[in-house]
């Protein structure tokens, strides 16, 4: 077995342990994280706009997208509008990610949506040996933005079993379903009873 031999290695050694491990615990969980903001009255937001991304290569998966965030967000109350006239803009950001042999190799080129609050983020596309396994991921970004600022951000992922545009169509769906599933609902949708 291997002693550190002063307190400093020691200290290198656990820091490099811990590290190992949380990168082993992030990477084994697909649950979606979402943040919302504290100090956002959402009862107060009515309409909303879906923006496409500014990178987009795939307009049916666009239009899909658009037509599944805003299915979602009506089911919560809110009605669509012009960009102009809408209280909240939403944007998302889906990428494909390779996981092969317990690496995850991230495949995709994208630019944020919201002005000065963007990013860009980069992946990169190499060769799989023959005969290693492969697991292809979908992973979904949805910001929503109010008057410049976010007040609700989820981001999440799902193994896509088949590599067709149906299956990736149907796995976006439930995806969007997942990410928006804690939106708040509109106190005014909300069906009194008689």
């Amino acid at each position: 077995m291997l002693i550190p031999k002063t307190p400093l290695r020691a200290a290198r050694l656990l820091m490099v342990v811990i590290a190992a491990l949380s990168v082993v615990v992030g990477c084994a969980s697909n649950q979606p994280q979402i943040n919302m903001s504290d100090e956002q009255n959402f009862d107060a937001i009515d309409t909303f706009y879906v923006q496409v991304p500014l990178n987009s290569v795939n307009p049916a998966i666009d239009d899909h997208m658009v037509t599944a965030i805003s299915s979602v967000l009506q089911s919560r109350g809110l009605k669509p509008a012009s960009k102009e006239n809408a209280d909240i803009e939403v944007g998302y950001f889906p990428t494909v990610a390779s996981k092969e042999g317990g690496a995850s190799v991230n495949i995709g080129l994208g630019t944020g949506v919201f002005g000065r609050s963007s990013g860009i983020s980069l992946g990169s596309i190499f060769s799989v040996p023959v005969g290693e396994q492969v697991t292809q991921y979908q992973n979904l970004q949805i910001d929503i933005v109010k008057d410049g600022a976010f007040i609700y951000s989820a981001v999440g992922s799902v193994e896509i079993e088949a590599q067709d545009s149906i299956t990736v169509q149907q796995e976006l769906t439930k995806l969007v379903s997942e990410l928006l599933q804690s939106y708040p609902v509109k106190m005014a949708s909300v069906a009194e009873p008689e």
